[in-house]
C-alpha cells in the first residue's frame, strides 16, 4: 500500500515538518523572485549528511549483529544450519568470513561494517546513474537522481551490513546488461545470468527481475533468440556455482533449501509500506519511459520500464514480520532511476501566483525532506556509541569462552553455549514448529550446565529469561530449578549498559 510515511507521533515530529515546510517555502519563494534557478544541490546535501549522521549515531541493529557473528562462526570452521541456526542464505557470511582474519575481536567491526556498507551503497548509486544515463541519456538530471534516492536512503538502511545490499549490486547489474541485450551480441545475456544468480545467493526477496532478460529476449523477436536464451540460463548456472559448491562441500544443500525456501515461504504475505512521495517519482518516470518507447520505439526505454513494473510488483510482497522499510531497497533506487528524467520544478507551472508556486514546491521538497528525519525520530531507539560501549564489556566477560546473549548486543567474537542468539529465533519460537523442533535438538539446560557460559541473558523482553525459556517449553520444570541453582552458586547479576546480564563469577 502507498503511505506517506510522515509520522506526527509526537509534537516534536509536527514540528520536525513545520519548520522543514517554512523553510523551503522561503527558498523556494526566494529563489523564484529573483528570477533564479531552483538548486536541489541544497536538498541534496542536507539528505547526505543526515544520512552519514544516522550512519554514526543510530543503534546495533540485531540483523548486522546476526551477520558479523554468523561470518565469525563460518571463519571459526562452523557449518551454518548444522551448528547454529539460520534461515538466510550463508553466501554473505562466506564472502565476509576472511575478513575476521585480519580484524582483532574488538567493537571495532561495527565500525568496519558500516563503512563497508556505505562503500557498497556508493557502487549502488553509481550503477543506478550508469543505469540512468544509459536509458535517458541527455534529459538525464544527477540532481533529481540524488535528491529522490538519497531522501529514502535511511528508509533502506543502506548502513547497516546486510545480503540486501549485495543483491541489489548485481541486480543493478543484471539489469544493466539486460539493456544491451537487444542487438548482436550473446555475450550480455551470459553476464545479465551471471549478475542475477550472484544476486540470488546472496538473497532471493527480488527473483521476479530474473526474468527481466527472458521477456527482453522474447520481445526482441530476433534469430540469436534460442541462442541467446540458452547462453542466459548458462549464465545462471555459471553464477550458481560458487554457493553450490559451498552447499555441496558442506553437505547442507537440504537444509539450505529448507531454511530458505521453505520456511521463509511460511512467512510470505502481501506486506508492503511504499512511501508516496518516492512512488509518486517512480510512477511518473514509468510513465514517461512507455511513452517514450511509443514514440521512439526505444527498447532501453522498455525494458527499464519493465523492471520496475517487476521490482514493484515482488515489493508488494515481503516478510509477514517485516522489521523495516530495507525490504524496498532496490525499489527506492529504482524510483530514483526511472523518475530522474521528470522536472520536479514543473509541478509548479499552472499555480498562478508566486506564493502558491512556492507552497507547492515548499511541500514537495519538505515531503522528500522529512523522510530521514522521520526515520531518525522512529528508529533511533539507542545510540551507536553507546551500544558499542555494551557490546565491548560483553566481549571482555566473553573472551574465549560461550556466551548465551540474545541479539542484538552480542558479542560477537563468542561461541553460542545453545543454538539459541538469534533475537528472531527467539520472538517467534512458538508460531514455527520447525524453528522450535531444531532449537530443541539440542538439550538446553544440559549445555548450559556443561559449559557454564560466561554471560547469561537476565532477562528478554521484560522478562525472566530461564523463566520465559521453561514458559515456551524449551526446558522442563526440573531444568529450571537446576539453572536456578547454577545461577546461584556460579553467578553474580551485573548491570551493562540499561540492560543486566548474569556473568559467571571467575569472569568479574
Amino acid at each position: 500500500m502507498l503511505d506517506l510515511y510522515i509520522r506526527f507521533k509526537t509534537a516534536s515530529n509536527l514540528l520536525v515538518f513545520l519548520l522543514l515546510f517554512l523553510a523551503t517555502v522561503l527558498w523556494v519563494y526566494r529563489s523564484l523572485k529573483a528570477k533564479q534557478g531552483i538548486s536541489l544541490a541544497p536538498f541534496v546535501l542536507i539528505n547526505a549528511l543526515l544520512f552519514l549522521i544516522l550512519a554514526g549515531i543510530i543503534g546495533i541493529d540485531y540483523d548486522e549483529t546476526e551477520h558479523l557473528h554468523c561470518a565469525w562462526m563460518v571463519s571459526q570452521g562452523l557449518t551454518p544450519f548444522k551448528d547454529f541456526w539460520q534461515h538466510h542464505s550463508p553466501f554473505l557470511w562466506v564472502i565476509l568470513s576472511p575478513l575476521f582474519n585480519v580484524v582483532k575481536s574488538t567493537v571495532l567491526i561495527f565500525t568496519i561494517g558500516r563503512v563497508f556498507s556505505i562503500a557498497i551503497f556508493m557502487v549502488i548509486v553509481l550503477l543506478g546513474w550508469r543505469i540512468a544515463r544509459s536509458v535517458l541519456r541527455e534529459k538525464a538530471s544527477v540532481s533529481i537522481y540524488l535528491f529522490v534516492l538519497l531522501s529514502s536512503a535511511a528508509l533502506g538502511e543502506f548502513f547497516w551490513i546486510r545480503p540486501d545490499l549485495f543483491m541489489d549490486v548485481f541486480l543493478l547489474l543484471g539489469i544493466y546488461f539486460s539493456l544491451k541485450i537487444p542487438g548482436k551480441k550473446v555475450l550480455f545475456p551470459f553476464l545479465a545470468g551471471i549478475s542475477f544468480a550472484l544476486a540470488v545467493s546472496f538473497t532471493c526477496k527480488q527473483y521476479l527481475l530474473c526474468l527481466l532478460p527472458v521477456i527482453t529476449i522474447s520481445l526482441e523477436r530476433n534469430k540469436l533468440g534460442i541462442a541467446k536464451f540458452l547462453t542466459y540460463l548458462l549464465g545462471l548456472a555459471v553464477g550458481s556455482l560458487p554457493l553450490l559448491a559451498y552447499l555441496l562441500r558442506n553437505n547442507i544443500l537440504n537444509e539450505f533449501i529448507f531454511w530458505v525456501f521453505r520456511f521463509n515461504g511460511e512467512r510470505m504475505a502481501p506486506s508492503a509500506i511504499l512511501p508516496i512521495a518516492v512512488g509518486a517519482m517512480g510512477g511518473w518516470g514509468a510513465y514517461r519511459l512507455l511513452r517514450s518507447y511509443h514514440e521512439s520505439r526505444d527498447m532501453k526505454a522498455l525494458i527499464l520500464f519493465i523492471a520496475f513494473c517487476l521490482n514493484t510488483i515482488n515489493s508488494l510482497t515481503g516478510s509477514t514480520y517485516p522489521s523495516g522499510l530495507y525490504y524496498l531497497g532496490l525499489w527506492f533506487v529504482l524510483c530514483a532511476i526511472v523518475g530522474n528524467g521528470c522536472n520536479i520544478t514543473r509541478i509548479s507551472e499552472r499555480a498562478s501566483s508566486l506564493i502558491q508556486k512556492s507552497i507547492l514546491l515548499g511541500l514537495l521538497f519538505s515531503l522528500f525532506l522529512a523522510q530521514n528525519f522521520t526515520y531518525a525520530g522512529v528508529y533511533v531507539r539507542s545510540y551507536f556509541s553507546e551500544d558499542k560501549k555494551v557490546v565491548s564489556e560483553l566481549m571482555e566477560y566473553s573472551k574465549g569462552d560461550t556466551c548465551l546473549v540474545i541479539l542484538p548486543l552480542h558479542p560477537v567474537f563468542s561461541r553460542d553455549a545453545t543454538r539459541l542468539y538469534s533475537y528472531f529465533q527467539y520472538l517467534f519460537i512458538n508460531e514455527f514448529s520447525s524453528m522450535k523442533e531444531d532449537l530443541k535438538s539440542k538439550d538446553i539446560a544440559e549445555a548450559i550446565i556443561n559449559s557454564k557460559p560466561a554471560v547469561i541473558t537476565y532477562k528478554f523482553k521484560n522478562k525472566l529469561f530461564f523463566l520465559d525459556l521453561f514458559q515456551k517449553g524449551l526446558i522442563s520444570k526440573k531444568d529450571y530449578k537446576d539453572l536456578l541453582v547454577l545461577l546461584e552458586k556460579y553467578y553474580k547479576l551485573q548491570p551493562i549498559g540499561r540492560d543486566q546480564y548474569y556473568v559467571r563469577n571467575d569472569k568479574l
